[in-house]
């Protein structure tokens, strides 16, 4: 904390650590400062350092936090305040960026997992780890790019670079319990509540009321189990060949729910207790699982409000396929499809689809029914159609049958569109030398931490989302896909846990930083320089300071190295400027004056006492 000016230009300081009314700014280049035991700056002299406070950005603000708008040229205790070292705190930086660079296997099988682990901290410093993980796909060159949420939050949803609004590559949520629920606890999900209930099983249920049969369970693994199987058999956009609520692999006590491209998943588990009357799960409050955006989504939705009538076709993968009332009611695997009840028709059309092509066999639960209706009434009313294995593309075409969306409110598919194309397009694209040629997953979008961190989601109330650097397009600089082994070749992240100050640094502009002992660095004040019209005509005080008088004019606040202000040294202080072979020459004159001056009145002396024995 020495400092000097190199240039013109005074510090600016206080006799007071903290000014009152009546106390007088004074300046000086007297740079020895040092930090007494308040934490204040006070020189040899006693004089307080004074300075402009700075947001974390470094931008100057008014020390007086009613003012909103700073003025950095008013010599005043609502501008400027002492630097006080004590009060700078700690830190700790929430993760806004991970790189990661590894080989993915060009000769691994499709299904196949290369798992990534990585440490993040969230914005109060809390370590938290992450599992990232490339699954190669059944395209050529293409893996797929799979993150679960967390421990300890809500959803995490990846998002590609598409600006102004990103689109939604994937969202996965999740349920963590930490104690079984009490009988009559609940969970809404997508709009049907599943109550518990472990007394009296299969009771009179409702289109928005389900039952969660925990009867002779004894465990949490046990209760979620059955709260997977509840929820995949009393709501069909959850059924089994989903895929889209799971039990975590290798954590019996949680759920996941993946989003897909039909729409989001909304989840409440506000009044999910346990029998203490507190939260059964990590998870408090409602949250949602995005929409997969379509060109990400793995499956397309056909939904049939009503029959097509007779002799309407549809096209699939350029197989037409001809609805016909007359058709029998067998589904006997040609192309005419019969019409006397919706669910009859879907089945007799998906098991058509799957006998005509090749692409859409049984064993790859290619095509599918569903039911979009919550409320019952129709088994199947829904067409589910998956992408290509090979990832060509291949279009739904329809002649005039009426696709839209149904009536019921608890959940309203999007609308088919005669003439969509399927095609999946996944996170990571290699060309055939290996090298990546597209990067579809481009930020994170982390959501509700149970430990009361902010979101990482981007908004003005939360964090930066996590930006996901996996490398340059056409370089080798991050992922790769050569033959050979899976190689990580580097996992690096920003962010740190809590950090204690541990010293500052002072830049040639005024810039105090404050360094902390995790590696994190904070901006906390700016140092002015006062300069003057006059300088000569300063007023001197005792203790090396001065101040300005009518004839000085009034100071000028400047940053360091701007305008006529001279630029900051820190560990440095201002020598003398006098020159002392020249001051000892002049010493040594006036000395060799004085003693001939003395000799001379001396010999005046001797002769008028000469003269006085004369005349005696």
């Amino acid at each position: 904390t020495d400092i000097a000016i190199s240039g013109n230009g005074f510090f600016v300081v206080n006799e007071a650590a903290v000014p009152g009314i009546s106390d007088e700014y004074l300046f000086t280049r007297a740079g020895s400062f040092f930090q007494d035991n308040n934490g204040f700056l006070r020189n040899t002299s006693g004089f307080f350092l004074q300075a402009w406070p700075t947001d974390p950005s470094g931008t100057v603000i008014p020390a007086n936090r009613n003012i909103s708008i700073s003025n950095q040229n008013v010599i005043s205790r609502d501008f400027l305040e002492t630097v006080n070292l004590n009060r700078v705190g700690g830190t700790a930086s929430a993760t806004s960026n991970i790189a990661i660079g590894a080989n993915l296997p060009s000769n691994d099988s499709a299904g196949t997992e290369r798992k990534t682990d990585v440490q993040f901290f969230d914005s109060l410093g809390n370590p938290t780890a992450v599992s990232i993980i490339n699954v190669k796909t059944t395209v050529d060159n293409n893996w797929d790019l799979n993150i679960e949420p967390p421990p300890g939050t809500a959803v995490i949803t990846l998002e590609d670079k598409t600006s102004p609004i990103p689109l939604v590559y994937d969202s996965i949520g999740q349920l963590e319990f930490l104690a079984r629920p009490a009988e009559g606890s609940r969970v809404t999900i997508d709009g049907i509540t599943y109550e518990v209930d472990a007394t009296v099983p299969n009771v009179t249920e409702t289109a928005t009321l389900k039952r969660w049969d925990t009867t002779g369970n004894s465990s949490i693994g046990d209760d979620v189990a059955d709260l997977v199987a509840a929820i995949s058999t009393k709501d069909s956009d959850f059924e089994a060949a989903g895929g889209r609520v799971v039990i975590k692999t290798g954590d019996i006590s949680t759920i996941l729910f993946r989003a897909n491209g039909n729409d989001n998943i909304s989840i409440d588990p506000t009044f999910l207790l346990d029998a203490n009357g507190v939260n059964a799960t990590n998870q408090t409050s409602s949250f949602t699982v995005n929409q997969q955006a379509a060109i990400y989504a793995d499956e397309t939705q056909v939904h049939f409000p009503g029959l097509p009538a007779s002799a309407e076709t549809i096209t699939i993968n350029s197989i037409v396929y001809t609805f016909n009332t007359s058709e029998g009611a067998v589904s006997d695997g040609d192309t005419t499809i019969r019409l006397d009840t919706i669910p009859n028709m879907l089945a007799d059309l998906v098991a058509s689809i799957i006998a005509n092509d090749p692409e859409f066999t049984s064993a790859n639960v290619r095509a599918r029914a569903s039911n979009q209706e919550s409320t019952g009434g129709i088994a199947n009313d829904t067409l589910v159609l998956s992408s290509k294995s090979n990832g060509t593309a291949y279009t739904i075409v329809t002649s005039a049958i009426t696709v839209n969306a149904p009536t019921n409110v608890l959940k309203t598919p999007t609308a088919f569109v005669s003439g969509t194309t399927v095609q999946t397009t996944y996170a990571v694209v290699f060309n055939s030398d290996g090298i990546p040629s597209a990067f579809n997953v481009d930020t994170l979008d982390i959501r509700d931490f149970s430990n009361g961190a902010s979101n990482m989601d981007g908004t003005a109330t939360g964090v930066s989302k996590i930006t996901l650097n996996l490398g340059t397009i056409k370089e080798a600089n991050g992922l790769t896909q050569f033959g050979g082994s899976f190689t990580p070749v580097f996992i690096t992240q920003n962010g740190s846990q809590f950090g204690t100050f541990a010293g500052v640094t002072i830049t040639e502009d005024g810039l105090v930083t404050a360094l902390f002992d995790n590696g994190e660095t904070r901006p906390v004040f700016q140092i002015p320089i006062s300069t003057f019209v006059n300088v000569n005509q300063l007023g001197s005080r005792s203790g090396n300071v001065w101040n300005a008088t009518e004839a000085s004019g009034d100071p000028t606040l400047r940053i360091a190295a701007s305008g006529s202000a001279g630029i900051i040294n820190q560990t440095t202080l201002e020598q003398s400027t006098v020159d002392i072979g020249t001051e000892f020459t002049k010493m040594i004159v006036v000395q060799r004056a004085f003693s001939a001056a003395s000799k001379i009145i001396t010999t005046a002396d001797e002769m008028l006492e000469e003269l006085l024995r004369t005349k005696r």
